[in-house]
């Protein structure tokens, strides 16, 4: 939730920042307006966006296997759980767990409600509505503002100025500008947290000005339009669902607006900084979404020769290669060009002792001891069996010892060898106390069949998170 709700202010963030940049000082207000409205969907909805076949642009290096997480609910009892952990922290000792979402629940609630009083306050403007009527008089009142297809006027207003307002207040109207200010009212409720959506709303409302000055001076001089902005009193409510006519804070930048020269067409163009910033925000979402889910079991054969392709060019950019780099680049060619004379060099066989082969590409899995059956039995199995022993294992009393609270998380990184020796272990996590225990349990499983590439054992890499919900 919280990685979301980053990508998303993230996103927003970019799309605003190119707005500013090449969109608001042009005369292409109604492009404009479609742009500020799709914009904020399109940061909502690209983080669920994964597209497979952009991970291939840029690769995803995927060389630990990572185990399903291993989830410790309380000091004394370890639980196994193969879900995301939960977004609690503990507010102390006393176990009491409190869950941030409340806080959303509660923050939106509060919006809710202050739009429901602004509405029933501005609904109580109907009573001076006569029957039959799109034109509401307000007594003792110089307002003037539209709200779906009512104009609201205030009485004080003289005859000309009525009508001038009316014009503009048509094309609010007309293109229905309330529905563009009620959508981002909801987007207040639902992400009243997010500073964009009020940027975002801030900055139609003056598109929406644009728009109806435009057409507004078409049966006026500039001249008497400037005048009627400047000198009528501005004492409009400030309702933020709702398009005045007399706003003070924008009435000078209309006024810079109407004055500049529209535009070219070839301005147009700047609309296409679009397009790199979505193909870029799409492969980050594919690529990351890779990185999140971290399992090499569900890895497809030819996501992993990319991923390989990947670490090859790593390893030959680097320049200066030892002798044991240069045997890795060579096998790791061998593998993703097939290349039959290369593989049957004996220095094939002699990295693929110390190489850590992605689980995808494997033939025969590394195995717990009694796991047998197919490749995905093995591998159920052995994951099944390896987080039991972790389970069992991991001194749950620890934490508590350390006087430990909140969510503290420890990774471990263990390679199965080509004798199925477990090697290599190391942890980094939240306390190094918490590091050393996971690197004890690791070191304490038993000893495995290895894993099997063209016939020849091979070394498999795994990450194992623990997570700790104290």
């Amino acid at each position: 939730m919280t990685r979301y709700i980053i990508e998303v202010l993230c996103f927003q963030a970019i799309f605003l920042v190119g707005y500013k940049t090449f969109l608001k000082k042009e005369t292409f207000f109604t492009y404009n307006r479609i742009y500020l409205l799709i914009t904020p969907i399109l940061a909502i909805v690209l983080p669920f966006l994964k597209i497979a076949a952009l991970q291939t642009i840029i690769p995803v290096q995927e060389v630990a296997t990572v185990l399903p997480e291993i989830i410790v609910e309380s000091y004394t009892t370890p639980i196994i759980d193969t879900t995301k952990p939960t977004d609690v922290v503990m507010s102390n000792t006393t176990g009491y767990r409190f869950n941030w979402m409340y806080v959303y629940y509660i923050g939106m609630g509060i919006s809710m409600l202050i739009f429901s009083y602004k509405l029933v306050q501005f609904t109580r403007l109907f009573r001076f509505k006569e029957k039959g009527k799109r034109i509401i008089l307000l007594p003792e009142s110089t307002q003037a503002f539209t709200f779906f297809n009512y104009v609201f006027l205030g009485d004080k207003l003289s005859a000309l100025s009525r009508k001038r307002i009316l014009a503009h207040e048509r094309i609010h109207i007309k293109q229905r500008h309330t529905l563009d200010l009620l959508f981002f009212e909801a987007l207040r409720i639902v992400f009243w947290f997010n500073p964009f959506v009020y940027v975002f709303q801030k900055e139609i409302t003056l598109v929406h000005e644009y728009l109806a000055d435009g057409y507004a001076i078409e049966n006026t001089s500039k001249k008497q339009y400037y005048e009627e902005l400047l000198n009528t009193v501005f004492d409009t409510k400030q309702f933020s669902f709702i398009n005045p006519f007399f706003n003070h804070s924008i009435i000078k930048k209309r006024i810079i607006m109407l004055q500049k020269t529209k535009s070219r067409q070839i301005a147009k163009a700047k609309y296409l900084f679009l397009v790199p910033a979505l193909f870029s925000i799409l492969v980050y979402t594919a690529c990351s979404d890779a990185q999140a889910s971290g399992s090499g079991y569900s890895t497809p054969d030819s996501e992993i020769i990319q991923n390989i392709e990947t670490l090859k060019n790593s390893i030959a950019k680097k320049g200066g290669l030892t002798e044991e780099e240069e045997k890795a680049l060579k096998v790791l060619t061998a593998v993703t060009s097939k290349d039959e004379d290369i593989l049957k060099d004996s220095t094939y066989d002699d990295v693929l002792n110390d190489l850590d082969i992605p689980f995808g590409v494997l033939e025969q899995v590394p195995a717990y001891p009694g796991c047998s059956g197919s490749k995905k039995e093995i591998k159920n199995c052995t994951t099944q069996k390896i987080k039991e022993h972790a389970t069992k294992e991991f001194n749950g009393k620890l934490p508590e010892q350390l006087g430990l609270t909140g969510i503290k998380r420890v990774v471990a990184v263990f390679k199965i060898d080509v004798e199925g020796n477990i090697v290599n272990v190391r942890a980094r996590g939240a306390h190094p106390q918490l590091e050393k225990e996971a690197i004890r349990v690791i070191k304490t499983l038993p000893k495995m069949v290895p894993g099997e590439k063209d016939g020849k054992k091979v070394g498999v890499l795994y990450e194992l998170p623990f997570t700790f919900n104290l």
